[in-house]
């Protein structure tokens, strides 16, 4: 990164979205996880900061993972892969975007793929839900519907 200012501004960037965020090393080992990422993989962001990224992914996905770390470095490389929790805790199904920093470093986003469909189906219920709001409702009927919207954007969140 070019200076220790515009560093600390993309940390507190990446600190506040909502995917998993990190930055790797020309040896792809993890010297940034944001918040979401460790509690994502159920680590601290302590314990994610000087791992080498391959650790947290499942062996049979490491291949891909070298190819998209190889692409990454050039221009923006995606892939599909399984990262490991400790302890036998599971696995998480994610969506990994990689994006050179410059000087052998990449961006790393991690999209949780279980969630982006939870999101997608109740975007998808709110909007079948839109041209009901629009006819004339019997009163039990509409509060059923303010209902069911409520808990969709508690889901949402």
């Amino acid at each position: 990164m070019p200076n220790s200012v515009s560093r600390a501004v993309m940390e507190v960037l990446l600190d506040r979205v909502n995917q998993g965020a990190a930055t790797l090393s020309p040896e792809a080992t993890l010297v940034y996880a944001n918040q979401r990422l460790a509690s994502m993989l159920g680590r601290t962001r302590a314990h994610l900061v000087g791992m080498p990224l391959p650790e947290l992914v499942a062996a049979a996905d490491r291949e891909k993972l070298d190819e998209a770390l190889s692409n990454g470095r050039d221009t923006a490389a995606q892939c599909r892969l399984t990262l490991v929790r400790p302890n036998g805790n599971g696995e998480l199904q994610a969506l990994l975007t990689f994006a050179p920093l410059g000087h052998g470093q990449a961006s790393c986003l991690v999209t949780d793929l279980a969630q982006s469909r939870v999101r997608n189906m109740v975007e998808g219920i709110r909007a079948a839900l839109e041209p009901l709001k629009r006819i004339s409702l019997p009163p039990e009927a509409r509060r059923a519907l303010e209902t069911i919207e409520q808990e969709i954007l508690s889901a949402k969140e």
